[in-house]
């Protein structure tokens, strides 16, 4: 009889899956109870490598991903990752404080706030857009291009690199660019073999721009006709009230409406003869 299935086995997997293979052998044997080799036996026979790519991705940024980095959408918002700026979610701050002052003192009133509030973000967005938009079709942004993109192929450090690093104290092959995602003080066993910039020109901005902007107007036309629906149908149901409690007012005799009618006396003539 084949000894029984050790239970830490299948809960030392888990561990290493929902970590997403970056738990150490070290701490799954402190987690576990056992001995490090048992938790080498362990990954090697059950093909935890293999189980960990057929694993389903959590949702969020992977592993390496440095577009939540510094201020974060709580903290006034990050920009890290908006290129041209026709898809970026703008506020009443993104504008210039006449134009925001303008739209509220627009949009006052108790009636349809809901309504109201989501007409004032639209037309936040147009004025941010049609700043964007301005921008980019200047004439001195003719023959600009801006950078969409850096892509950053990275490969190991040699042994050679390793060892000096660990001599000097300093990193070799340090990315210097803000986009290399290589921190101060870290200890990164990878370097920047080639980095690739997408760019892309002013026109091709403007266009994707301009796109966002005529699709932004046909939602402001399709929310201003549906608070002018909103109201009209308002104004019928409060006329409709006003008319049924008038007629209750009549049944209840809370009210008296007397027929006023003009008699007509027929009088006798006299003929004289």
């Amino acid at each position: 009889m084949g000894r029984k299935r050790n239970p830490e086995r299948d809960k030392s997997l888990r561990r290493y899956i929902d970590s997403g293979g970056t738990m150490t052998l070290d701490d799954l044997a402190a987690a576990a109870g056992v001995p490090k080799a048992r938790i080498s036996k362990w990954k090697s026979e059950d093909r935890w490598e293999e189980k960990l790519k057929e694993a389903p991705k959590k949702r969020g940024g992977q592993r390496g991903n440095k577009n939540a980095g510094g201020r974060t959408p709580a903290k006034d918002g990050n920009r890290n990752a908006v290129t041209h700026g026709a898809y970026a979610k703008a506020g009443i701050k993104d504008i210039a404080p006449e134009d925001a002052e303008k739209i509220q003192q627009a949009l006052q009133g108790d009636n349809i706030q809901r309504m109201r509030d989501e007409l004032q973000s639209l037309l936040v967005r147009k004025v941010y857009l049609e700043g964007l938009l301005k921008q980019y079709t200047d004439p001195e942004a003719e023959g600009k291009y801006y950078v969409d993109k850096i892509v950053h192929m990275v490969v190991p450090k040699g042994v050679e690199e390793q060892q000096q690093e660990q001599q000097t104290g300093i990193e070799t092959g340090r990315v210097q660019d803000p986009e290399a995602g290589v921190t101060e003080g870290s200890n990164e066993k990878l370097k920047t073999a080639m980095k690739s910039v997408i760019k892309s020109s002013a026109f091709d901005r403007a266009m994707k721009v301009e796109a966002e902007l005529n699709r932004l107007h046909g939602r402001i036309i399709k929310q201003l006709d549906s608070m002018k629906s909103y109201e009209m149908e308002s104004q019928r149901i409060q006329l409709e009230e006003q008319k049924y409690n008038l007629a209750r007012q009549k049944l209840t005799g809370e009210i008296d409406i007397e027929d006023e009618t003009e008699e007509i006396i027929d009088e006798p003539t006299t003929e004289s003869e």
